[in-house]
């Protein structure tokens, strides 16, 4: 996708000179604005950046004074879904550290054993 912006002459050449890319630096804006907004994951940033690997889209956030609070192991494009199991084991978990009691029928006791 190609976008393209307007701002006053004086300003654009202000910005040129202090940036010698100025469509990289206002790329980079938005990649660190979309990441704080949760719109964009690393991945996609090292993506639309163009970024040789993962490490470097940190050093990236970084500079930026973002700081990325999960190791590259746990960075996934498509994590996992959780499965019901998964689900009803951490909310018990959740009922044991919060002192409350979860009950969870049987299936022989159900009318129903599907729900």
């Amino acid at each position: 996708m190609q976008i393209t912006i307007s701002i006053p002459e004086d300003i654009g050449n202000q910005l040129q000179q202090n940036w010698e890319d100025l469509p990289q630096k206002v790329l980079e804006s938005l990649a660190i604005e979309a990441y704080r907004n949760r719109i964009m994951n690393v991945v996609q940033i090292q993506q639309s950046l163009k970024f040789s690997s993962l490490s470097e889209t940190e050093q990236f956030l970084q500079q930026s004074q973002i700081y990325v609070g999960f190791s590259k192991e746990n960075l996934v494009e498509n994590p996992p879904q959780k499965t019901l199991d998964d689900a009803v084991k951490e909310l018990q978990k959740i009922c044991m550290e919060e002192d409350y009691y979860l009950e969870i029928p049987s299936r022989q006791d159900r009318q129903n054993p599907f729900f």
